[in-house]
């Protein structure tokens, strides 16, 4: 394999001049420089090669768990909107019943409905004027109640009207 060239060696004329051979401690010398520049070359190349070494590790592990990342958002997301599909079915239907069993609750507390069950049922009569208690003022700015003729009547008409009062009629 051959190693890239790094150095400044391509501009030292240096090398091309011709000269005396000298003693073997130059020659020596040259090639232990020689040498030093091809072990700085391939210690540098060495290293160029694992850093590029660790960013292609570190692209190819953000190249596989972004996908995973993305596509597990994804089935969340879906699951969710699934469940906000299904919750809002179940809300549509719980709001048809309301509605179903409010009208029909209305069509069972009519007043001529509760009329009819208090007379049927509960042997109730209508009350006449005859058995209303009526409230006289004195001028004295104090209030009298009239005597209370009291009875089976008076009881049964009360508990009526209570009745009507919770129902919403009064």
């Amino acid at each position: 394999m051959l190693l890239p060239n790094r150095t400044s060696e391509a501009y030292d004329f240096t090398l091309f001049e011709s000269r005396d051979e000298g003693s073997e401690n130059e020659k020596e010398t040259r090639e232990r420089k020689t040498r030093m520049r091809i072990k700085d070359a391939a210690v540098r190349y060495s290293a160029s090669r694992s850093g590029s070494v660790f960013k292609i590790l570190l692209a190819a592990i953000c190249a596989v768990t972004l996908p995973i990342y993305y596509l597990t958002g994804m089935v969340e997301s879906t699951e969710l909107s699934v469940l906000i599909n299904t919750t809002q079915i179940e809300l549509e239907q719980a709001l048809s019943d309301n509605l179903r069993l409010q009208a029909e609750l209305d069509s069972i507390v009519t007043t001529s409905r509760v009329d009819d069950f208090a007379q049927n049922e509960l042997g109730m009569q209508k009350i006449s004027t005859a058995q209303g208690t009526h409230i006289s003022l004195s001028t004295g700015g104090t209030t009298e109640i009239a005597a209370d003729i009291g009875g089976a009547a008076t009881f049964i008409s009360g508990w009526f009207s209570g009745v009507l009062e919770y129902l919403g009629f009064k």
